[in-house]
């Protein structure tokens, strides 16, 4: 059997019987949405996603013994790069001395995802109406919109289930009213 067709919880078992070839399948198939996901969260700084996207690899591999197959391997790795980022931008405001309120509030821009609409007038509408939304509530649009289901989306964001349905429910309800004009 190809290594390709294997299933996430047989390529990591592979890695850490030391099978090294089954780490790069895991990587080349999550690397561009991990990339993707800390690009939204954190536009126009590529330097810092780079480092930031290359320090949650390394967690992967170093914590990869301790992954429980609870979620999928993608949400976890979601999971190590968003709370990387968090540490990040904690370590800044103690720098800046500045409220962790007022980085939360500023700092995190998910822009659309690449799947979602990107071109023409209705694009930019919807990328200016999504721009408007509260942090977390956009956060769960990204993610909904990279096909991540909503149970894992509160494990990234370390909330309930209702809580990530509620956050959906209200940014949809919001860019409904944005975007009225355009129904």
């Amino acid at each position: 059997m190809n290594k390709n067709e294997l299933s996430d919880k047989e390529l990591i078992e592979l890695y850490l019987a030391q099978d090294d070839a089954a780490f790069e399948i895991l990587y080349s198939r999550y690397k561009n949405a991990v990339y993707s996901y800390l690009n939204k969260l954190i536009p126009g700084q590529t330097t810092l996603v780079d480092d930031l996207f290359q320090q949650a690899w390394m967690k992967v591999v170093k914590n990869m013994a301790k992954y429980q197959d609870k979620q999928t391997f993608l949400a976890w790795v979601i999971r190590i790069a968003r709370n990387l980022s968090i540490d990040y931008f904690r370590k800044e405001s103690r720098r800046n001395s500045t409220s962790l309120d007022s980085i939360d509030a500023d700092v995190p821009d998910f822009g659309l995802p690449s799947v979602g609409i990107e071109c023409g007038e209705l694009g930019k509408a919807i990328s200016e109406a999504v721009e408007t939304l509260p942090a977390d509530q956009k956060e769960v649009f990204v993610l909904r919109q990279q096909n991540v289901p909503f149970k894992e989306i509160a494990v990234i964001q370390e909330t309930t289930l209702n809580t990530t349905l509620g956050r959906m429910h209200y940014a949809v309800n919001k860019l409904r009213g944005l975007l009225k004009d355009w129904v």
